[in-house]
């Protein structure tokens, strides 16, 4: 039997939607008679460049540095994807955000938002519990603060 799939919608204040509602129906009246069962689940969105950016930019870097100074002899930011991956990856993870276990992927291809705050959220607990290093949460007004840094730097430069 081929698995019938579809994509509903749940807007605030609004009831639940299915698109292309026909097509779902069409293909429930043609299934064989018998006894079905069915689940709905969330579907979440691919983690975003930003999210990316933040892990490589942000999470890694601090975590090498707290690494190393327990005495891991790391020296790429690489190096530490692959260890985290080892740690984390293809095996039940806690998620923090919503208290479910959940698998992360292996590959960061296949990461939803989910995957990539739970794997966030592990890596920075490791870090704070068990290396005495804690990871902060990025800084949402980072452009004003580089804004003040660069006029710093040039009344410096001028003066």
């Amino acid at each position: 039997m081929k698995r019938i799939d579809f994509t509903g919608i749940k807007e605030e204040d609004q009831p639940f939607r299915i698109e292309n509602g026909m097509d779902l129906k069409v293909q429930l009246n043609l299934l064989i008679p018998g006894t079905y069962k069915g689940c709905i689940q969330k579907e979440y969105k691919k983690a975003s460049q930003r999210q990316f950016a933040w892990l490589y930019n942000g999470i890694y870097p601090e975590f090498l540095i707290a690494l190393n100074n327990m005495g891991y002899e790391f020296t790429t930011v690489d190096e530490v994807d692959m260890f985290a991956k080892s740690m984390w990856a293809n095996k039940p993870a806690l998620n923090r955000e919503t208290g479910e276990i959940i698998r992360i992927p292996m590959s960061k291809a296949e990461f939803i938002t989910i995957d990539h705050m739970a794997f966030v959220s592990n890596i920075r607990y490791y870090s704070a519990v068990y290396l005495g290093h804690e990871i902060k949460e990025p800084d949402i007004d980072w452009k004003a603060h580089k804004a003040k840094m660069q006029l710093l730097i040039n009344k410096t430069k001028a003066a």
